[in-house]
């Protein structure tokens, strides 16, 4: 999967070198982001087993082509912070950091002078670092979560005048081989468990307010739906020993989050 992923990435970028002649605009775009980060674990009853919540700041990059009848691009997100763990047994705190590229191409369906609707599908890859603190009565873990995942979906643009436009975004998400890494902060061996593949679904609003001279400021609220199902059970081992068993139980993650930034368009008529 891992090198699949880079062909899409490479054929994104090499896409429009190979299509020679046309009329491509190119653009980047830098920002900052501010993330409400909402992670819930289940157990087979579907109650709660523990919470991390909090805002976490991080920043937003990314850099797009556009030909005549088609578009590509590239995002990378980054998040960064402290936040608050709730359980049954301990309250603490976790320190999280979440770093998601992802890239897409699209194409028009419907194209007039001032609305498009397009489709766009592409994929993303997501590492995720969970730090939970351990406290007097509990000790913590440092988790790493990995997966790649397709997106499918619909970008719908309207432009009110010639400086200021209108951008939606709804995909379909599917993770695909998404695990975890578990680091126990006691004597236990490392633990490395599959989750289930599941579906979720992401969606944002752009607004754009070109400022002249081909940059422009973008203001974009954003949400974001993860599920993670429940890995198989494994054994559970100290020093080589086997002396029990370890899953990771069901998840759900339900992050909103609003990004500021300035873009920068060349080219392109």
């Amino acid at each position: 999967m891992k090198y699949q992923f880079l062909i899409i990435v490479l054929s994104i970028f090499l896409l429009p070198g190979a299509a020679g002649a046309g009329n491509i605009a190119t653009s980047v775009w830098l920002g900052v982001t501010a993330l409400d980060f909402d992670y819930e674990e289940f157990d087979g009853q579907n109650d709660s087993l523990d919470r991390d919540e909090g805002w976490l700041p991080g920043v937003n990059a990314g850099a797009g082509l556009e030909g005549d009848r088609w578009f590509l691009e590239s995002d990378l997100r980054w998040s960064s912070g402290r936040v608050d763990y709730h359980s049954p047994e301990v309250d603490s705190k976790t320190d999280e950091e979440i770093l998601n590229l992802q890239v897409l191409a699209g194409t028009p369906l419907f194209a007039s002078d001032l609305q498009r609707l397009s489709l766009v599908a592409g994929a993303g890859y997501r590492n995720w670092q969970r730090d939970i603190h351990s406290t007097p009565a509990v000790s913590g873990l440092d988790e790493t979560y990995r997966w790649f995942y397709w997106l499918l979906g619909l970008r719908g643009e309207h432009g009110f005048n010639a400086r200021t436009r209108i951008v939606a975004d709804v995909q379909l998400t599917r993770t695909v081989n998404p695990e975890i890494k578990v680091r126990f902060k006691t004597d236990y061996d490392d633990a490395r468990l599959d989750l289930g593949e599941e579906t979720g679904f992401q969606a944002s609003l752009t607004l754009h307010r070109k400022l002249g001279g081909g940059a422009s400021l973008w203001l974009m609220p954003w949400y974001e739906h993860w599920d993670l199902g429940r890995s198989s059970v494994k054994a559970l081992y100290r020093n080589g020993d086997p002396i029990g068993t370890v899953w990771e139980p069901r998840s759900e993650t339900r992050n909103y989050g609003i990004s500021l930034g300035v873009r920068w368009e060349f080219g392109g008529t």
